[in-house]
């Protein structure tokens, strides 16, 4: 995105109507993961919640767990500030997608977030 601030909230939009049928690889991840992780740290409410359903919806379609764990780093603290979001459907859709992203890659892989959820 040359103009992230003017055209995330479209990024999103256009993910959201795409239908992924592979698995999504690591060169996938490499072009989702930003706008993604942009997304979540958007002001906008609605954003944030289509944000965190593309994650969560991503992360049932990995293939290969080790293809995620670099990106975790960029995604995990966003799915965990949008979990706490004050709008409650912000919050359902981000706590969705959380479960789904550790269903998807295994817990394994997400060790912090264990802690992160009964502090």
């Amino acid at each position: 995105l040359t103009e992230p601030a003017k055209h995330t909230k479209a990024a999103i939009e256009a993910l959201l109507v795409c239908e992924f049928i592979h698995s999504i690889d690591a060169p996938s991840l490499a072009l989702l993961v930003p706008v993604l992780h942009r997304g979540m740290r958007d002001r906008s409410a609605d954003t944030k919640r289509k944000a965190s359903l593309i994650t969560g919806n991503m992360s049932s379609m990995i293939s290969d767990a080790k293809d995620m764990t670099p990106y975790l780093p960029s995604l995990l603290p966003g799915l965990q500030e949008t979990v706490l979001d004050p709008i409650p459907d912000v919050r359902s859709t981000a706590a969705k997608a959380l479960g789904q992203m550790v269903q998807g890659i295994g817990l394994v892989h997400l060790t912090e977030v264990v802690p992160w959820l009964t502090e």
